[in-house]
């Protein structure tokens, strides 16, 4: 059985779009908005240890994976690569990934105006408010109902 996934996107999710990430020599910032609602993540990850990070994120171009690692704090233990198909769209990157993968069981966590889009038809992708993400209450009650669903989906 497939291990479920999260695929996540650091801007507009975990801190708001816009947040200052890199110095002038490329490097990571030292920001303490970034990744400030990475805490609300781990909460609502907390009840469910089985479901594995792989980061959809432009943050994979820029960082290697022990830098995202690092960058996921806590939550790195969970960290299961990176989408590494590079297509038109967001969603487009993670549904290829997701078959690339052979996952099922899977959600997507993301401000991307073609995620957002295709929330409405799709349950497995939680839209984000680019200024507000997961410390949003109606983000973080969809990512745990559908954190629900997945964990039902696998004991059926």
């Amino acid at each position: 059985m497939d291990q479920p996934i999260l695929f996540l996107d650091f801007d507009g999710v975990v801190h708001p779009l816009g947040e200052f990430a890199l110095d002038e020599n490329g490097q990571l910032a030292k920001n303490p908005a970034l990744f400030r609602w990475r805490p609300i993540l781990e909460t609502l990850l907390d009840p469910f240890p089985e479901v594995r990070i792989v980061v959809s994120s432009d943050w994979r171009r820029l960082f290697d994976d022990p830098s995202l690692v690092q960058l996921l704090g806590p939550l790195g233990t969970r960290f299961d690569g990176v989408v590494e198909i590079y297509g038109p769209s967001r969603l487009e990157e993670i549904l290829t990934e997701a078959k690339r993968r052979s996952v099922t069981r899977w959600l997507a966590l993301d401000d991307h105006p073609s995620v957002v889009n295709a929330a409405a038809s799709d349950t497995r992708l939680i839209p984000c408010d680019a200024a507000t993400g997961l410390s949003s209450s109606s983000v973080q009650r969809a990512l745990h109902d559908a954190l629900v669903r997945l964990q039902r989906s696998s004991l059926a």
